[in-house]
């Protein structure tokens, strides 16, 4: 008798699944990297959530594990995480990853380390060397539109540029990041080249209409004064207008962005302020030896006033003098019988009499009169005569100095 034997094999043992490590998009909280932390490795994700929390208290380093946490894993259901689609747009536009690397490793070593601890520079320049050697390692498919040609049947080999002007390819043996960075600076150059080509008649244009239009304001400031704010405000409204049109126009000037900077200076500082260059610049001596001598304004620009009332002599009615000036130092000398109380306003600057920076106390604490929108009043000493002088100075950037003689 004859056994059939049928020679059936036991099945193989089905491989477990194997864990993959996604941020969640149910349990979450905030980008879902505890969530997915948690099912990863099967604890409860408020752990996870505690641990960030704590560890943010020192020095952000939870805040930063976070961040990178996020950046580097993919969400659920996708493929690729965060970092890799910035990597993937750098690729496309052919910015080296290693600069990027490098910048983001400076800008954070200098806003986090540099004010408190400047040692852990090498330590921060070390991650950024592992970053770039990782990421330029990821491989990463470029769109169908990008890919190469494929050679023809049979192994035809490619075809060789004979264009003179064509951008020569890196030598044999070169590295790859060499070869990226050249292309993306070859780049770089002639897109700028591009982007000057186009924005040059809106930059023609803006220039000229600043050229004309402060020139036609030194004229005419020349011939009744114009306030000395008017220049900034004018080239504010000048260049941020043709930026505005070169942006409509895409064809925005960028060259002249650094215009704005002493543009928006100027109207910080002298906003407030009603001198003119027509109240001249220098050195100013004013000293009236009488009360018809004494006039009722003086200005000034720029520099240097001393108004010395040390030979006015008593008044008989009741005065009032304002002073004004844009940036410099003033210096307000009386003698110690006059009647004469100073009100001072200073922008941005300090206040000081006979010799010592004006200071006030505020609940038992020292406050020194020099910063920023200064209003102080310096009363007449006592035995002051004769009737009230009231001296009003306006200054947008300085010193006052009062000094009783």
């Amino acid at each position: 008798m004859t056994t059939t034997d049928t020679g059936a094999m036991p099945p193989y043992p089905t491989p477990p699944a194997q864990r993959v490590l996604r941020r969640s998009r149910t349990d979450r909280v905030g980008a879902g990297v505890a969530g997915g932390l948690g099912q990863y490795f099967g604890v409860d994700p408020v752990l996870f959530r505690v641990l960030f929390a704590v560890s943010a208290f020192f020095g952000g380093a939870g805040v930063l594990a976070y961040l990178i946490a996020w950046a580097a894993i993919p969400e659920h259901g996708a493929t690729n995480a965060p970092v890799d689609r910035f990597i993937a747009g750098l690729r496309l536009r052919r910015v080296p990853v290693w600069l990027v690397a490098v910048v983001a490793g400076l800008v954070l070593w200098a806003l986090a380390f540099s004010w408190w601890a400047p040692g852990p520079f090498f330590p921060v320049m070390l991650v950024v060397i592992v970053l770039v050697a990782v990421f330029s390692r990821r491989s990463w498919v470029p769109p169908a539109d990008r890919l190469p040609d494929a050679p023809a049947a049979g192994g035809a080999a490619a075809t060789v540029s004979l264009d003179k002007d064509a951008p020569a390819g890196p030598p044999a043996g070169t590295p790859q990041w060499v070869g990226s960075t050249r292309a993306w600076l070859d780049e770089a150059r002639q897109a700028s080249r591009e982007r000057r080509r186009r924005a040059f008649p809106v930059r023609i244009s803006v220039l000229v209409a600043l050229v004309l239009t402060l020139t036609a304001l030194g004229i005419a400031d020349a011939m009744s004064g114009i306030r000395v704010p008017v220049y900034f405000w004018v080239t504010l409204g000048i260049v941020g207008g043709g930026l505005l049109v070169g942006m409509a126009l895409r064809r925005t000037p960028w060259s002249m962005t650094p215009l704005l900077i002493p543009a928006l200076a100027g109207t910080i500082a002298f906003g407030n302020t009603h001198a003119s260059l027509h109240d001249g610049v220098g050195q100013r001596d004013w000293t009236p030896t009488s009360a018809s001598a004494l006039a009722s304004d003086y200005r000034l620009a720029f520099g240097e006033g001393d108004l010395d009332l040390r030979s006015l002599g008593t008044l008989s009615a009741p005065r009032t003098v304002d002073v004004t000036m844009a940036a410099g130092q003033l210096k307000v000398l009386l003698p110690n019988g006059l009647n004469a109380t100073i009100e001072a306003n200073v922008r941005m600057g300090e206040v000081e009499v006979d010799g010592t920076t004006v200071a006030e106390t505020h609940g038992g604490s020292f406050h020194r009169m020099h910063g920023y929108d200064i209003q102080k009043t310096v009363l007449p000493p006592a035995g002051a005569t004769g009737a009230p002088l009231t001296i009003r100075v306006h200054l947008a950037d300085g010193q006052i100095s009062i000094r009783h003689s």
